[in-house]
C-alpha cells in the first residue's frame, strides 16, 4: 500500500511571555557551519530591516526543476539582514548536518519502489536535500526558496502555522516545548511507537523519560517535519523516515526538506495521492501540496482547512506585524522557562 507521508497536524500557538536565549553545544550529528554568505564580521554593516512584503523569490513552473540553482548558488542570492525575530534559533540556525549521514538515512528508506512516489524522488529530490546553509531564520527561508523554486513568502507562512517560527524550544531539563518546534505527540503507546520512540530517544534526549514508554513527538522543527512513520504506511527503519535528528538540530535542514517536498509534490511525483482524497491529483497544484504537507491527504476537508490558514498568514504577512518578535512560549510552573536549543 502507499507510504502516506503525513507531516503535521496542529495549529498556531498563542503569544506568551519572554524567554532568555541560551546557546548549547551542537549535537554530534550536526556540525557548526561557517556562514554560507558573507563572513559573520560583515553583519555589523548590514541593515536590520525585515524582508520586503512581496518577498524575493517566486515559485517557478513545474518544468523548471531541471534548471533549479544549487545551494551554493542560492547562498549568494539571499538578501542579507541582521533582522532576527527569533534569536532562540541561533543554535540550530548555525548547525549543518553531515551530508553523508543525511544521504545515508534517505538511501536506507527508498520511497519509489512500490510506485507510491516517482523514481526522481529517490534519485534526484532527496539526494539534493542537505541543510547546508547557515544564517538568520529569514535568510534560511530565502535560501531554501531559491534552491527549490518555491516562493519564500509561502515558506514563511507555513512556518507561522507550524511553529510560530521557532525551530526547537526546550526547558532546562531538555524536555521540548510542545508546538514550539516539537509536537504531534504520540498519546497511546504501541509496539510500533515504542520502537520509534526508543530510536529517537537515543539521539540527544530521552523523550520517553519525559512522556512514558512509547510516547514522544512525531514531528520536529520550524516546519513541522514528520519523523514518525506508522508501519501501515510502509516499512521504515526504526519506524522513522530518515529526517531525525537532522530536522530537530538544523533549521536549514528542516526548511530544505519542506521546500523539497513541496517541489516534488508540485511536480506530480507523488502518485499515491491520487487515492488520498476526493479530488484528482495532478502536477501544478501547489496549494494542494500545502494541504498535503499538513494532512497527508489530497484536498480533503482537513487539508483545505490548513490551506485556508496558511493563505491567511500569507495574506496578512504575519511575520511583519509589530508584535511578531514578542511572541514567545510561556514559562511553566513545573518545568521553568523555555530557551533555544
Amino acid at each position: 500500500m502507499p507510504i502516506v507521508m503525513r507531516h503535521w497536524r496542529h495549529t498556531l500557538v498563542a503569544p506568551a511571555v519572554a524567554v532568555v536565549l541560551l546557546l548549547t553545544v551542537a549535537p554530534s550529528d550536526a556540525v557548526p557551519g561557517a556562514r554560507s554568505g558573507p563572513d559573520l564580521t560583515a553583519l555589523g554593516a548590514l541593515s536590520a530591516s525585515p524582508p520586503r512584503a512581496s518577498g524575493y523569490f517566486k515559485t517557478t513552473p513545474v518544468g523548471a526543476w531541471r534548471s533549479l540553482p544549487t545551494g551554493r548558488q542560492c547562498a549568494k542570492r539571499v538578501h542579507l539582514s541582521r533582522w532576527e525575530p527569533r534569536p532562540d534559533n541561533a543554535g540550530p540556525n548555525s548547525r549543518m548536518p553531515s551530508r553523508r549521514r543525511v544521504h545515508a538515512a534517505f538511501a536506507a528508506r527508498p520511497l519509489s519502489g512500490d510506485g507510491s512516489f516517482k523514481r526522481k524522488w529517490d534519485t534526484w529530490l532527496l539526494p539534493r536535500v542537505t541543510g547546508h546553509y547557515t544564517g538568520t531564520t529569514d535568510e534560511i527561508f530565502q535560501w531554501a526558496a531559491c534552491k527549490w523554486g518555491i516562493a519564500d513568502n509561502l515558506l514563511r507562512a507555513i512556518a507561522v502555522r507550524e511553529s510560530t517560527w521557532y525551530q526547537y524550544e526546550v526547558y532546562k531539563s531538555g524536555r521540548c516545548v510542545t508546538d514550539w518546534g516539537c509536537g504531534d505527540m504520540i498519546d497511546q503507546a504501541t509496539s510500533a511507537t515504542r520502537k520509534y520512540c526508543g530510536e529517537i530517544s537515543r539521539r540527544g534526549h530521552d523523550y520517553q523519560a519525559d512522556y512514558g514508554s512509547g510516547l514522544c513527538p512525531e514531528t520536529f522543527s520550524i516546519a513541522g517535519v514528520m519523523s514518525w512513520e506508522d508501519p501501515s504506511w510502509g516499512r521504515m527503519k526504526g519506524n522513522q523516515n530518515g529526517t531525525f535528528p537532522f530536522n530537530r538540530n538544523s533549521t536549514a535542514f528542516a526548511v530544505d526538506y519542506l521546500a523539497a517536498n513541496l517541489r516534488g509534490c508540485y511536480q506530480g511525483w507523488e502518485p499515491w495521492l491520487s487515492g488520498a482524497g476526493p479530488a484528482k491529483y495532478a502536477a501544478g497544484d501547489l496549494w494542494g501540496c500545502v494541504g498535503n504537507w499538513y494532512a497527508g491527504e489530497w484536498r480533503t476537508q482537513r487539508a483545505l482547512g490548513y490551506m485556508h490558514r496558511v493563505r491567511r498568514e500569507l495574506r496578512n504577512r504575519t511575520w511583519l506585524e509589530a508584535d511578531w518578535k514578542h511572541i514567545k512560549p510561556s514559562c511553566s510552573s513545573t518545568f521553568g522557562c523555555p530557551r533555544g536549543s
